[in-house]
């Protein structure tokens, strides 16, 4: 009988990327001489108190900003501000066969997942609660499911310009059901500040609506104290807070930069957080940005909004101007602009360009029409567009220009970087830049599976290290790399050295324990440092379950269930914890535990190979054979290039002489993993007692040639000769 599947070793990457707003003008903003004042809130140890202490000295403020997308960019699902049409369709992946559906009831608005057979039966069916929505919902609502203070995001989101239903951006192409957790990098910009668990990234212990006052200005604590001490600060400028409008050009774009600016991977500066940024400081001092097209020229997405405003000429003939234009030229965070129509935009566009004189400038009679009193400018000039990464919503184009042709605008090049520098202090070719270049790379090699972008990042990070070693994470990354192409042995030096210079970080002990295993080495210090990065972070799942499976390659079974458990305490809806927990009471032989589990894991994946496969052998230990080929026959039906469950049907045929099924079984198997001289030899034998002798020989010769040593297939050769 096939042994046990297992899941391999876990590799987690908590790689801390994270990519929002100004205010108006200062005198000169961009001369050089110009002195930034110095804010005593991003300089001393300022705490946040939250928008309602704003709100008593600053009503009219309070009340505009509440009108804000900003302020509605994440908030608690209620009866109140539910806008959907729920039960209304529909969606179904046609890839998978899900199919979903939204419900309200008294307790709630949930998103239900369920599949169907050929027969139209319901055999999967699991419901999750709308707790969160994440958007203003200008273009979407997307939502959030919070489980232990973990928040997932749900494959469907509700479309508000099209008023239908629809996988959320990006999983009708990979659709990660309920198992996308949202990071620390999404929520620094959907969010104030959450008060969350080290290192997990994305685990929180308190959150908070909507994106507040304090993002913009920074935290309030000492400004409250001075200003209650005295309702007068004193001097031309309020030094205790910032605002935005006495902040140099650049710096207020980066207020609003933080959230706004496109790039395929966002990199923390060394020793940064993605909640560390306040406004006056330097973005680019916080994040490195890389995108994967040369210039914001290419195409426009969901958040790039600043790079294409910087290549209009309002925005580049202004920027020496007392009013330059600026991201809040149009867009004044204290005022809410939704409902206020063309004419809002269009204001700002006319008091620079008045109408009189810009329909006198054209020589034909449809363009001073189209130009005069009352034109819409910005249809023209900033059209909108539907991005395929959010269907059924357009976007404004944030490039102000005179759009001639649509089939004359700049599209994208394929010969071009892999990564390009956003910021200028990352596109020189110094060791230091060369090291983020380098990181950026192992990120998107990650991200798109691609050896040949790792290969890219190994080589230019290990140049690079040799001149700059400051950057630990560059370390750590050079060796995750490794870990990644199945390179333990080259991994090692890089990541000892990165857990040298900080031993506190637990993705690195743990992934050094996975090289360890990898070169099959040093079991005690696995463990050790497995333990060890638990001890820095319990919350850490995925890590307790790489050392339950570790003490279960050792026979600690007992001590691999008490890891197992653990983790499915820490995250009840992790099917591997689920599925290792079941497996490990399978080889224990408690049958009715194993049972229970790794039903639960196929009822959170209905997908699960492995926990089908390891069932079907529960109940096949049990002599339930009926069960046993029943829930097999479902894995290969839902997966059919299951090697496990090919393998043990087409045993469990073999076994209940269905020779015929189990040969058509084990040629499956094959066809999955063809230089498998165990297959091979099994299908032999089935090949055999169904007498197709010929067939047999061959089979079983295939196996000997892979591996001399198969008795089995030895045996049928030599009955066959």
């Amino acid at each position: 009988m096939k042994y046990l599947y297992l899941y391999s070793i876990i590799l987690i990457s908590l790689l801390t990327v994270f990519v929002g707003c100004g205010r108006s003008s200062v005198e000169n903003p961009s001369d050089d001489d110009y002195v930034q004042p110095i804010f005593k809130n991003v300089t001393e140890n300022a705490s946040f108190v939250g928008d309602v202490t704003c709100f008593d000295c600053h009503e009219d403020e309070y009340q505009g900003y509440q009108e804000h997308g900003m302020a509605r960019s994440m908030f608690r699902m209620t009866v109140d501000k539910a806008v959907e049409d729920f039960g209304s369709e529909v969606v179904i992946d046609s890839i998978s066969g899900f199919h979903y559906k939204t419900v309200a009831s008294d307790s709630g608005y949930f998103l239900t997942e369920y599949l169907l057979d050929s027969r139209g039966r319901q055999t999967h069916q699991l419901s999750r609660r709308m707790d969160w929505v994440v958007g203003s919902g200008t273009s979407a609502r997307t939502y959030l499911s919070e489980k232990d203070g973990w928040f997932y995001e749900l494959p469907v989101s509700w479309y508000t310009q099209k008023r239908r239903w629809d996988f959320s951006p990006g999983y009708r192409v990979s659709n990660k059901r309920f198992d996308r957790k949202i990071v620390d990098r999404c929520m620094s910009c959907h969010n104030s500040y959450p008060e969350s668990v080290p290192q997990t990234n994305g685990k929180y212990l308190e959150m908070p609506e909507g994106i507040g006052c304090e993002r913009c200005h920074g935290p309030g604590s000492i400004h409250v104290a001075e200003r209650l001490a005295s309702p007068s600060s004193g001097g031309e400028i309020d030094l205790s807070i910032v605002n935005p409008a006495h902040l140099r050009l650049d710096a207020r774009l980066d207020v609003c930069q933080q959230c706004h600016l496109n790039a395929s991977v966002s990199l923390l500066r060394d020793g940064k957080t993605p909640f560390d940024f306040r406004p006056s400081q330097k973005l680019d001092d916080y994040i490195a940005l890389f995108a994967a097209h040369e210039s914001a020229t290419q195409g426009i997405g969901v958040i790039s909004h600043a790079d294409r405003m910087k290549l209009s000429a309002c925005f580049l003939e202004t920027q020496n101007l007392s009013e330059p234009l600026q991201c809040t030229t149009c867009h004044d965070p204290h005022a809410g602009f939704r409902t206020k129509g063309p004419e809002y935009f269009n204001s700002t566009c006319t008091s620079c360009h008045a109408s009189a004189s810009l329909v006198a400038s054209f020589s034909t009679e449809m363009a001073r029409k189209d130009h005069g009193t009352g034109a819409n400018c910005i249809t023209c000039h900033m059209p909108k567009t539907d991005l395929i990464e959010a269907p059924h919503s357009a976007f404004t184009d944030h490039w102000i220009r005179v759009v001639k042709d649509p089939e004359t605008a700049p599209v994208a090049v394929h010969q071009q970087p892999i990564l390009t520098a956003v910021f200028k202090k990352d596109q020189n070719e110094s060791p230091n830049t060369n090291l983020y270049r380098g990181m950026a790379l192992v990120t998107e090699g990650q991200r798109t599976r691609q050896a040949e972008v790792l290969e890219s990042a190994i080589e230019l990070l290990g140049v690079a290290l040799e001149k700059d070693q400051t950057v630990s994470e560059a370390f750590y990354l050079h060796g995750f790399a490794h870990i990644l192409l199945g390179r333990y042995t080259e991994a090692i030096p890089s990541l000892e050295q990165s857990i040298r210079m900080d031993p506190t970080k637990a993705e690195r002990l743990n992934a050094l324990a996975q090289a360890y295993e990898g070169i099959r080495q040093s079991p005690d210090k696995v463990e050790q440092l497995y333990r060890e990065a638990l001890r820095v972070q319990p919350s850490l799942t995925d890590i307790r379950l790489n050392l339950g499976r570790f003490l279960e390659t050792r026979n600690r079974i007992e001590e691999a269930i008490a890891e197992y458990k653990k983790a499915i305490t820490n995250e009840k809806w992790n099917d591997t914890g689920f599925y290792n927990l079941g497996t490990a009471f399978l080889r224990k032989g408690e049958f009715k535990l194993a049972e229970s589990n790794l039903k639960r894991a196929i009822e959170l994946n209905p997908f699960h190979g492995g926990a089908m496969s390891n069932l079907g052998l529960v109940y096949i230990q049990q002599n339930l054979i009926s069960k046993a080929e029943s829930i097999l026959q479902l894995s290969v039906s839902r997966i059919p290039v299951h090697t496990e469950s090919l393998d043990n049907l087409g045993t469990l045929y073999l076994s209940n002489e269905k020779y015929p099924q189990s040969v058509s079984m084990f040629k499956r198997a094959v066809a999955t993993n063809p230089e498998n001289d165990g297959l091979l030899s099994k299908l032999a034998l089935a090949q055999f007692r169904n007498d197709e002798l010929a067939a047999a020989k061959s089979s079983a010769l295939k196996a000997l040639r892979i591996n001399p040593k198969n008795e089995l297939a030895a045996q049928i050769v030599s009955a066959l000769e």
